[in-house]
């Protein structure tokens, strides 16, 4: 027998936008904990476009950078809270750079020439 998941979705709250999120748990405790911790009040649930739309690339947005300094702790070297970071094309460890290191990390878009300039597929007088 197929094992059942409880879902818990939401719309986001912005007007005309059709964004929604489903969360799946395992069991009702698990979803109605969630539901208490993911109470989203009377703003509701947003998505990123609307909860943090600086943060979205777009073609008024083109670049994003992140930029954190190590440091040490009696514990260990950190970047924010982590000793290892990683993404697309990266991995570091804090531990191998000296504290104060700075790791920045850059999103750019870069826009085909035709639609810089506006004229579209074929070029111009397509």
């Amino acid at each position: 027998m197929a094992k059942r998941d409880w879902p818990l979705s939401f719309r986001c709250a912005h007007e005309d936008c059709p964004e929604h999120v489903t969360y799946r748990y395992d069991t009702q405790r698990d979803l109605r904990s969630s539901f208490e911790l993911k109470n989203y009040g009377e703003k509701g649930w947003r998505c990123v476009r609307h909860s943090t739309p600086n943060e979205v690339l777009s073609t008024e947005n083109l670049e994003q950078r992140f930029e954190v300094v190590s440091r040490q702790e009696d514990y260990g070297r950190f970047f924010g809270h982590q000793g290892f970071v990683s993404g697309p094309g990266f991995k570091v460890f804090a531990k191998d750079f000296p504290p104060g290191t700075k790791l920045i990390i850059t999103a750019r878009i870069e826009l085909p020439a035709a639609a810089s300039t506006g004229r579209g597929e074929g070029g111009e007088g397509a």
